[in-house]
């Protein structure tokens, strides 16, 4: 199913996001990484980084080089962040980039199968796109991800960039990804360690509660102890969750390749 291009008026709130009018086909940052035997299952990956920088090899490259090993073509996408250039709060940039994206993706004809994978902020946008109709994704992974833009869950630095710290309750409601799930999100598996200092594990808790309000199918792997920001922690084997992820994406058929 490929996005059709829609007049959108500026400012207009359709499924809880407001858009900004883009140009089809408009630039984007995104670079594209072919899997040379592809499944024709592919991941737009969304690296973290509160909305103020790109955690681009950790949270990008990592992840998209684990994703062509398995046959899936990957591509990243550095959206805007909070700079001199893009002053806080960035809302809506960033929600209407990826979405762009998706239907980027879409219309070059490489995948059958789309999903969405996002680490911590990226996983904030990642759930807010997945939770898009418009998006019409197959899957979903979040990586210890921010989920809330509710004080005292979210994580502050997220939310002070993407929509600032007088926001409308319409709009934290509107940004809190567990209030958007509904019985067409995607399947979605989740990633989380339970003493995260950064971004409270709340936040997959929400997710996850929503999920399983509309029986949604899910996977949550929550370690009982480690940092925020691992990234995939392939050199840490207490670490690590790539195997229980790979597990769960063999669930599909998708074809892809077990290089274990």
């Amino acid at each position: 199913m490929y996005l059709r291009p829609r007049q959108l008026l500026y400012g207009a709130l359709i499924n809880n996001i407001i858009r900004i009018p883009i140009a089809m086909g408009m630039e984007l940052d995104l670079k594209f990484h072919p899997a040379s035997n592809s499944s024709r299952t592919g991941v737009l990956v969304l690296p973290g980084g509160g909305y103020e920088h790109i955690s681009a090899d950790k949270e990008g490259t990592k992840p998209a080089e684990w994703l062509v090993s398995h046959d899936i073509n990957a591509w990243v996408l550095t959206y805007t962040v909070a700079d001199a250039s893009h002053p806080a709060p960035i809302y809506p940039v960033p929600q209407n980039e990826a979405l762009e994206a998706v239907r980027q993706i879409r219309e070059s004809n490489k995948v059958d199968n789309l999903g969405i994978w996002g680490f911590s902020a990226g996983g904030h946008l990642a759930a807010v796109t997945a939770t898009d109709h418009d998006a019409d994704l197959d899957f979903a992974i979040l990586a210890y991800p921010v989920i809330s833009m509710v004080p005292g869950i979210t994580h502050p630095g997220s939310r002070h960039n993407l929509i600032g710290d007088n926001a409308t309750a319409d709009i934290e409601h509107s940004l809190s990804a567990e209030t958007r799930v509904d019985e067409k999100t995607p399947p979605t598996f989740l990633f989380h360690t339970a003493n995260d200092g950064t971004v409270p594990i709340q936040n997959t808790l929400g997710f996850t509660g929503a999920l399983a309000k509309y029986k949604v199918p899910f996977e949550v792997l929550i370690l009982p102890d480690g940092p925020h920001g691992i990234g995939l922690a392939l050199d840490n084997e207490r670490l690590t969750w790539t195997g229980e992820l790979e597990r769960w994406l063999g669930g599909f058929d998708f074809n892809i390749t077990n290089t274990k």
